[in-house]
């Protein structure tokens, strides 16, 4: 261990000696703990350091506000015409008006996805990867810290650590790629971590609350939604520790979908206006308006949606007013009134730029039945603890999209009481959590809140028939150096002389709860994780050669598979849940 962490672990040990004496003493300037909580959120983002020193989380602003717009927009460097500056934050987001091809915005919803991110500045193209736009941003974030860190709370030095959250029904993909980002970003990558939102969220209201009770996490972000079922439970030393019973979410669904009603709304209006012969979302439409006016035009239609919708949480109706909407071949103002019974009502029928698979998923649904789908996620969360509405004590409500009103009279109507009101603002609490839960990965000796993790669904193989051996199962503690699990059955060849055998891995997003049933991969909820093939198998006669397959869970429900032959050969493969045939 290096002199500077004993000094820190000392420190963290609230032993009586001041920060000035090992100063003095020692001549080190010591680091007060930098330990970073971030919420990387499709629409916006939150960053919070936990201090030590105050025992205490506390969000930082980023560019003057404590949320910040997940945006990124690119122009040409005015210093050297063949290199690209960035533009952040809520500039990003402002100009994705003028500039839409070279702005980029809700990245986080194409992690985990092999597409391309285009875009375009002064007529020149440029290709990114997701993982490398999420990299940028997470950058200026942790820049961004580490200046608000030194100048206003005197602390210096390299970032100890950072938890990023993720959505509890993340793939490993997904995962995987954001923790690419942060290495981007300039993290170190042995103190990168990945922890649920909600158990994130959880920790902030533990240590606030300090009871035993077992807590709801509604998580309504932009882009996903999560259910999350937690018991907390008070030590003797007066410190909460927290299991994860269970979570069900949907990673489709959030309050950009909301968004997208409401520009659903505006726009057949505007196609009552034109006689439909305008068509936005037919850039090379032949109808006298240019593919930079739709683009922009279509920009500005979900950023005044986003700020309806924003205002429709606390009054009944709003104005929307886009003047001028389009300017050729002739100017269109739009001037309407949309109220809150409306929009909870109004049933999507517009494209809006969504990819066929997901638009199927939103046609013809009203914000009143996304607020339903959230509820179907909370029954499937709360079947799968083996707990009834009456059995939770609290509901906690986090992400800026459960402000809308009509989701806490539906909470109300599912629990028969109000959901819980924090102090901290729903669109903090993950991230404050983060950076408490970073503080605890960090200094586990230490005095404060402490995570059970466990599994979320049961994880196995496809065999013979099609048939699914669970070999993980559902609620399995993590111990800190992970779960490994090793399948109790050996896998044998089904034919003679083959040399090869296909390890093909499974997750159980909904388990009958009925150990004695047998499951198959053709089912509803089953997921396909990942298939890779067992090659260099001598061959023998059909059930001879055996195959020993072992799966291991990292805290942060990350999954990595071994298949090993157990004749002679001794051949292996390993494989992550993103190694797909």
């Amino acid at each position: 261990m290096k002199i500077k962490e004993i000094i820190r672990a000392i420190y963290y040990s609230s032993v009586n000696i001041k920060e000035e004496l090992f100063m003095g003493t020692l001549g080190l300037d010591v680091e007060r703990g930098l330990f970073l909580g971030i919420d990387f959120g499709t629409t916006n983002s939150v960053v919070s350091v936990y201090d030590f020193k105050e025992g205490q989380a506390q969000t930082i602003p980023i560019d003057g506000s404590n949320i910040f717009p997940t945006a990124i927009q690119f122009e040409t460097d005015p210093d050297d015409p063949d290199k690209l500056s960035r533009i952040f934050g809520i500039q990003a987001k402002e100009a994705a008006i003028i500039y839409p091809q070279s702005t980029v915005l809700s990245v986080k919803r194409l992690l985990g996805s092999d597409e391309k991110i285009k875009i375009t500045v002064d007529d020149k193209e440029y290709e990114f990867t997701p993982e490398q736009i999420a990299g940028e941003i997470l950058g200026y974030l942790k820049q961004k810290a580490d200046e608000y860190a030194q100048e206003e709370l005197n602390i210096a030095g390299e970032f100890s650590g950072c938890v990023i959250t993720v959505p509890a029904n993340s793939t490993d993909k997904q995962k995987k790629m954001t923790k690419e980002a942060a290495k981007l970003a300039g993290f170190d990558e042995d103190n990168i971590y990945l922890r649920l939102e909600p158990a994130a969220a959880a920790i902030s209201y533990a240590v606030n609350e300090r009871k035993d009770k077992k807590v709801l996490v509604y998580d309504f972000g932009g882009g996903t939604f999560d259910a999350c079922v937690l018991d907390i439970k008070m030590t003797e030393a007066d410190e909460p520790t927290i299991s994860i019973l269970s979570t069900y979410g949907d990673n489709y669904l959030g309050g950009n979908d909301i968004d997208k009603i409401i520009m659903d709304m505006i726009y057949e209006e505007f196609k009552k206006m034109t006689n439909e012969e305008i068509d936005l979302f037919d850039l090379n439409a032949d109808d006298g308006v240019s593919k930079r006016q739709k683009t922009t035009a279509l920009v500005r239609l979900a950023q005044v949606a986003n700020q309806a919708k924003e205002r429709l949480s606390s009054a009944k109706s709003t104005k929307v007013v886009l003047a001028p909407f389009i300017q050729e071949p002739k100017i269109i103002n739009i001037n309407m009134e949309i109220t809150r019974e409306a929009f909870l009502n109004h049933k999507r029928v517009n494209r809006l730029g969504d990819p066929d698979e997901l638009f199927e998923k939103m046609e013809g649904k009203s914000v009143e039945d996304l607020i339903n789908r959230t509820i179907e996620c909370i029954d499937e969360c709360l079947k799968s603890a083996s707990l009834k509405s009456e059995d939770i004590d609290e509901i906690f409500l986090v992400g800026g999209s459960s402000s809308i009103p009509r989701i806490r009279e539906k909470i109300k109507e599912k629990f028969n009481k109000e959901p819980f009101k924090s102090r901290i603002s729903p669109a903090l609490s993950i991230s404050q959590g983060a950076a408490y839960y970073c503080n605890m990965i960090m200094m586990p000796t230490v005095k404060g809140p402490v995570v059970h993790e466990k599994t979320i669904h049961p994880l196995g193989l496809e065999i013979a028939g099609r048939r699914f051996m669970e070999i993980v199962k559902s609620g399995m503690d993590i111990p800190k150096e992970g779960l490994t699990v090793e399948a109790e059955e050996l896998l044998m060849t089904n034919f003679d002389n083959v040399t090869s055998m296909a390890i093909v891995v499974y997750e159980n997003t909904k388990p009958s709860g009925d150990e004695k049933k047998t499951c198959y991969v053709t089912e509803e909820g089953m997921k396909r994780l990942a298939g890779t093939s067992l090659r260099g198998i001598p061959p023998r006669p059909r059930g001879e050669e055996k195959v020993k397959v072992i799966f291991h869970v990292g805290q942060d429900n990350m999954l990595k598979v071994m298949a090993k032959s157990m004749s002679t050969s001794g051949v292996e493969t390993e494989l992550s849940v993103d190694d797909l045939y």
